[in-house]
């Protein structure tokens, strides 16, 4: 009666020692890798931002309507797999749904660098990466929308960024874009007619560290497309070049109280053709937190017209209310002259944003 039984013991003992030394299962128990960890496959990250907003006053290029809805921007975010994740924002408005990004970004590239592939919002400058209804401002800067469009420019393409090792040891990147620019019913500048007319684009930024609770930020872009048709008597292309740089302050000991953030921001473009003009204009603002809801900002904006004589300066100042993360309220008067005729276009705004589900967070 033992020998029977010793016999089976050893065979069960060889049978686990067998499967533990990665022999496979019995095709009747499957096994499914789990996912990476962070991934989201079934759900992604979703959420949308709404944006409220009344205005007033004599400028003839404010909306026809005392207030608007201008844009619900609805955005789709998750990891594809370790190795790449997937960031979708859909604007639905007035006009219909359009897709304000959508792209695909690999992580680990060799050498440490990061690529991304679709639409998105081009590298250039700083306020030109963060859409519209998440600026402090209810309108663009004078300058941004005279050079870049009411939207902003966005490109379909490529764009590939690396690191670049110093000695300061200090964050500095490089960023490379190339792909197809807007029509030139989108862009003030650019104009692509056939297959070949891409938009490149190059630009650098280092992080400049300076005390416990202020930091520095410098960059420098430069982008060359096919010229709008309006612009080809200044030549076949149009050459934009920007500088910025963006100061911020906030104690880390009482943070949520007091924080300073200034911002300049340069534009010029010119035209290929030997003794084309160049135009340029830029913006300059602050905004100050002076307690744990408010905050109060200035702006400056003074623009030269491409393709025109006329030139634009402009004032807004804002006050602005944040009961928590997820919702801001604000009131902004802006004033702008309009040089060639001598004349001031007034407007006010409230602006309310609000946000509901994740939001990622925005280039820094």
């Amino acid at each position: 009666m033992v020998r029977p039984f010793a016999i089976a013991c050893v065979c069960l003992f060889a049978g686990t020692v067998e499967m533990a030394w990665g022999q496979t299962p019995p095709a009747s128990e499957p096994v499914t890798a789990a996912p990476a960890q962070g991934s989201s496959i079934a759900n992604p990250a979703m959420s949308v931002i709404g944006w409220f907003q009344g205005t007033a006053g004599n400028d003839p290029t404010l909306p026809a309507e005392a207030f608007q809805l201008p844009e619900a921007e609805m955005a789709f975010q998750a990891a594809v797999d370790p190795f790449s994740r997937a960031d979708f924002f859909l604007s639905a408005g007035p006009e219909g749904l359009d897709v304000e990004e959508g792209y695909l970004t690999w992580l680990t590239l060799p050498g440490g660098g990061q690529a991304k592939i679709g639409k998105f919002r081009a590298d250039l400058g700083k306020f030109n990466r963060t859409h519209t209804p998440e600026t402090p401002f209810a309108d663009r800067p004078l300058a941004a929308e005279a050079f870049l469009g009411e939207e902003g420019l966005a490109i379909t393409g490529i764009a590939a960024s690396i690191l670049i090792p110093n000695p300061a040891n200090l964050y500095w990147d490089v960023v490379a874009n190339v792909g197809a620019a807007p029509d030139a019913a989108k862009s003030p500048l650019f104009g692509p007619e056939k297959r070949g007319d891409v938009l490149g684009l190059g630009r650098t930024s280092v992080f400049v560290p300076l005390r416990e609770s202020t930091d520095l930020n410098l960059g420098l872009s430069y982008a060359d497309a096919r010229a709008n048709p309006a612009l080809r008597g200044d030549g076949g292309h149009t050459r934009l070049g920007a500088a910025d740089v963006t100061l911020r302050w906030k104690n880390p000991r009482r943070s949520i109280y007091r924080s300073l953030l200034l911002q300049v921001e340069l534009l010029g473009a010119r035209g290929s053709a030997s003794g084309a003009p160049t135009r340029g204009g830029g913006y300059g603002y602050a905004v100050y937190q002076f307690a744990r809801q408010w905050k109060a900002g200035v702006r400056y904006d003074r623009t030269e017209i491409p393709g025109g004589g006329d030139r634009l300066d402009g004032a807004l100042a804002l006050l602005q209310y944040q009961p928590s993360e997820f919702s801001t309220l604000s009131v902004q008067f802006r004033r702008v002259h309009e040089n060639a005729a001598d004349l001031d276009r007034n407007a006010a705004f409230f602006k309310w944003t609000f946000n509901i589900g994740p939001h990622g967070a925005h280039p820094y």
